[in-house]
Order: C-alpha cells, then sequence, then structure tokens
C-alpha cells in the first residue's frame, strides 16, 4: 500500500521547518548592542580576504611583491607600513596610503599619505595617522610601479584594529 500525501499536509510541514529553522537562526545572533566590544562605538567590520595580490601580480612584468600592515602607534596614533617590490631596478615606485574607518556599516576614508622614489628596486615606509577613539581601522595600501612607460599597480587591505576609547 503507498502512501500519498496530500498538497495541504506537505504545504504544513514545510511551513513548520521554515519557521523552526528561522527560530533556531535567529537565536544564534546576538543583539548588535551586545556585539560592540569594550572601548568601542560600532560593532566590529566583517573579516574580509586579502584576494588582490595573487592573481594581480601572475598579469605584471615588474611588480612583483606588496603588502601592508596597521600598528597602534600611541593612544590615538596609528601606523601603516607598506612595502612595494620590483623584478629590477624601475624608473618610479609608489605607495600610496589611505586610513579607512568602519562607521558600523560601511569603510570611509579618514586620511591619505603617500612615497614614491626613482630608480630604486623596492621601497618601504611608514605614515602615522591620528585617529578617533572607538573606532576600527584598517590600511588600504596601492603600490605602484612605472618603467618605460608601462604603469602597474596592486591594492592591498591590512587587517583592522580597534582604537579603544
Amino acid at each position: 500500500m503507498s502512501k500519498v500525501r496530500s498538497p495541504k499536509r506537505i504545504a504544513s510541514a514545510l511551513a513548520v521547518n521554515v519557521l523552526l529553522s528561522l527560530s533556531l537562526a535567529g537565536g544564534a545572533y546576538a543583539d548588535s548592542a551586545a556585539d560592540i566590544a569594550p572601548g568601542a562605538l560600532t560593532t566590529p567590520p566583517p573579516v574580509e580576504m586579502n584576494l588582490n595580490s595573487s592573481n594581480s601580480l601572475l598579469a605584471n612584468k615588474y611588480l612583483i611583491n606588496y603588502y601592508s600592515t596597521i600598528s597602534k602607534a600611541s593612544g590615538t596614533q596609528v601606523s601603516i607600513n607598506g612595502f612595494t617590490g620590483a623584478g629590477q631596478a624601475v624608473d618610479s615606485i609608489g605607495i600610496n596610503y589611505v586610513l579607512q574607518r568602519w562607521t558600523g556599516s560601511a569603510w570611509v576614508d579618514a586620511g591619505s599619505a603617500y612615497e614614491n622614489g626613482s630608480n630604486k628596486l623596492s621601497l618601504s615606509g611608514t605614515k602615522n595617522f591620528n585617529v578617533q577613539a572607538g573606532y576600527y581601522y584598517r590600511g588600504k595600501t596601492i603600490h605602484w610601479i612605472n618603467e618605460n612607460g608601462t604603469y602597474e599597480e596592486g591594492t592591498y587591505y591590512t587587517n583592522s584594529i580597534l582604537v579603544e576609547q
């Protein structure tokens, strides 16, 4: 004897499963106010992968390596360190530093600086930025090379840090 299920019974079972799933998923997340770390004014930013360097480096002729880091320099100052490497001494090489602040929903630019050099194989440097306590910050660095009319660049995002109040 085969069991035939009615469409109403299937729809009811499906509705119960959906509601149960939603209630369980809803309980897995805390209030956004509870997600705010001590000393922070916003929720933390999402964790993002730095997928930029591998693919773009394969296509480059001169730009072979770049990265950056961010760290707390003092109470209300952060430092962004950057490195740009070439496969040979190039006509010009540089780093554009952009400090970004997390608003709780988006990254916004909060400061910028740059440095460059000529006839170099690599360039490294550090830029300090004054910041407001209570926010998360990250560095966005654009690393570039110009050699005999060929321009290459890559962008790198640091991890984020909280400057506590």
